[in-house]
């Protein structure tokens, strides 16, 4: 279609979209519209609250006059559509648009427009119609809201007459504008949106039990929408930097380097959930999209899909049938079993030995609910290998309880990408499988291209194997997508450390310790990354600052261990050992800390005996970086490293 055509079209439907909505002229000129605190006036176009006129856009009137003239009926999206918009292509998220920006209008909390899923909208407050006093005939035309000619309205005067003349262009000068702005807005809007962030949701009610629902729905839609290969949607990790901050999108944007913002708020009232999700351009804070949903709990899945569907529509994304199919999946059909999962997430995603603990007990409900939930089998692994990476239980103990877990989802759904996610971290930490570890990744980042953790793991299975350069290249890679990531900033440290690029090394843990002030490991690297470079006070400094913040940390202890004894202090090496040995009775420490301060005192039996103990253990490779670590330098010439190297699949 031309340009001319399509503004004709256009043209025609601004001007008859209003006829459309009416019964007969005569009715709507003398009659008015009155629900809470609010009077429409369909002949002088007008909302009132009191004697405050509510400002419109003339599309959004046109939205409001025909849901309240059809109080309490579903009007389904597409008669909707066809009314509004006769002889135009209009997207449904224009619609979206529209609803939430009346809902703003109409007050947030008074609730007066019903989504009705998957249908349409329904006008659910009380409205009462009564006749208006007929204009007199010399009453001037009349003035939409925002100041803009109201040419949809009724002319008061034949068109033929002179008089009539001078409203017949000052209509067309309306109508002009008015086209001329939807095309522009059009045309902006018109460009595909490539990179968005998904903020957590606000919880109104301040209520901490309700944040995993909060917190569920975001990393929902995160996951959800990663899954598409073009659009970059930043991680969990970054997203949740801002949680419980005002942040305004702009600023966001820049920071993130993404296109677009997504907020939302969500209200408890029993169980049912009132959500407010809006989508703003980061580049100059206007309104692209918004929606309001009035939901069950039980419809929590569902409209997580209906959610993740809208956005892909006003991000102007145009979807493939297989990319439409994995949005619109749904995990299981079981609602309890769903909130089992969220809870499960939530606690997961605290970080800590209670956390963990607790996401086991709630994806082993959500199973119990549903045996075929693939995805809570995910989180279950995560659950027990996390108890293992952060050193909680042996890495035995953990990552075997993980790999269990983790075939089981793979069995239930192969297309699960979290489910090959998991599965590799057991293969990399348990089996030492480093084929099928890399065959796993691979997986999963084919399912979703996006999934930041299998990025991540790729990198960790590239260092652990000693292919250094890659691993660097994959995490500067992953920053470059998700720069203020604290993942993907540790991950690049580490890389550097056990390549021995120690001024890399320090640089790095500068940022890591801007990101997080207290982060152990970040002290941890950085102190011994001075050692290395005979630096020996800014070292020290470091790892007993470590000690400061976490005085019965086996991590921050084995480094000020380690700076012991390479700076000549034995004895007090050996305290540190003793030390580590008091703590192993109240909880386990990984035999690969007592490793390092062996190896910094260049007492080669010791370490080896650590070191077959950490080998039984399994903690030899995901703990001990064997392959390539500095720290244990003094033992590589002796044959028996060799042949651990040979029996974890590590042998050059």
């Amino acid at each position: 279609m031309s340009e001319e055509a399509r503004w004709r079209t256009t043209s025609e439907g601004l001007r008859d979209s209003f006829s459309a909505l009416k019964e007969t002229p005569s009715q709507e000129t003398t009659r008015l519209y009155e629900f809470g605190p609010f009077r429409l006036d369909p002949a002088e176009r007008k909302l009132l609250r009191g004697n405050q006129i509510v400002s419109l856009t003339p599309k959004a009137f046109d939205t409001l006059h025909l849901l309240v003239r059809n109080s309490g009926r579903v009007l389904e999206k597409d008669e909707l559509l066809r009314m509004l918009w006769p002889d135009t292509f209009v997207e449904e998220g224009s619609l979206s648009n529209h609803i939430f920006l009346l809902r703003k209008a109409l007050g947030e909390d008074l609730t007066f427009i019903e989504t009705v899923p998957r249908r349409g909208y329904r006008f659910v407050g009380t409205v009462r119609q009564f006749p208006r006093a007929a204009p007199t005939d010399l009453e001037p035309a009349g003035v939409g809201p925002l100041g803009t000619a109201s040419f949809l309205t009724k002319t008061r005067r034949p068109w033929g007459r002179p008089a009539g003349l001078g409203i017949a262009a000052a209509a067309m000068v309306a109508l002009l504008a008015a086209a001329a702005w939807f095309y522009g807005r059009a045309g902006r809007g018109g460009e595909t949106i490539d990179s968005l962030a998904i903020l957590p949701f606000v919880n109104s009610n301040a209520d901490p039990n309700t944040e995993y629902l909060t917190d569920g729905i975001t990393e929902s839609l995160i996951n959800s929408l990663s899954q598409l290969p073009n659009l970059k949607v930043m991680s969990r990790d970054s997203a949740f930097r801002f949680k419980g901050k005002e942040t305004d999108p702009q600023t966001v944007g820049r920071e993130l380097g993404v296109r677009a913002i997504f907020k939302g708020k969500v209200a408890q009232r029993g169980d049912t959930l009132s959500i407010s999700a809006e989508l703003i351009d980061a580049h100059d804070g206007s309104h692209i999209w918004g929606q309001q949903y009035d939901r069950k709990l039980a419809d929590m899945d569902a409209l997580r899909e209906e959610i993740a569907g809208q956005m892909a529509t006003a991000l102007r994304i145009r979807l493939t049938g297989a990319e439409e199919k994995r949005l619109a999946k749904s995990y299981t059909s079981n609602p309890e079993a769903y909130q089992d999962y969220l809870k499960g997430r939530y606690w997961l995603n605290k970080g800590n030995e209670e956390g963990f603990n607790k996401g086991i007990e709630y994806f082993q409900q959500a199973i119990a609910q549903d045996p075929s939930y693939a995805l809570a089998y995910s989180g279950l692994a995560d659950s027990y290998s996390s108890l293992a990476d952060f050193g909680l239980v042996s890495a035995k103990e953990g990552y075997l309880r993980s790999k269990d877990a983790a075939l089981k989802a793979v069995e239930l759904d192969d297309t699960l990408a979290e489910a090959h996610g998991s599965l590799a971290l057991s293969k990399s930490s348990y089996d030492w499988d480093w084929s099928g570890a890399d065959k796993e990744i691979r997986r999963a980042i084919e399912l979703n291209p996006g999934y930041a953790d299998a990025h991540r793991l790729h990198a960790e299975v590239l260092w652990q194997t000693g292919r250094l350069n890659e691993a660097i290249a994959e995490s500067k890679g992953n920053l470059e997508l998700d720069p203020i990531s604290l993942g993907n900033n540790v991950d690049l440290g580490v890389e550097y450390f056990l390549a021995r690029q120690y001024d890399q090394v320090i640089a790095q843990e500068r940022k890591v310790l801007e990101l997080d002030p207290n982060y152990i490991e970040a002290y941890y690297f950085r102190g011994i990354a001075h050692l290395k470079k005979s630096m020996y006070n800014e070292g020290m400094a470091d790892l007993e600052k470590g000690v400061a913040i976490a005085p019965a940390s086996e991590v921050a202890l084995t480094g000020l261990g380690y700076g012991y004894a390479v700076t000549g202090r034995r004895a007090e090496a050996h305290r540190v050992l003793d030390r580590l040995n008091e703590l192993s009775k109240q909880k386990y420490v990984s035999p690969v800390w007592r490793v390092k301060i062996y190896a910094g005192l260049v007492d080669k039996d010791k370490a080896f005996e650590w070191l077959e103990k950490a080998y039984e253990d399994h903690s030899i490779v995901s703990v001990g970086y064997i392959k390539t670590n500095p720290m244990l330098d003094a033992l590589r010439s002796d044959p028996r490293f060799a042949d651990l190297l040979r029996r974890t699949n590590l042998q050059p």
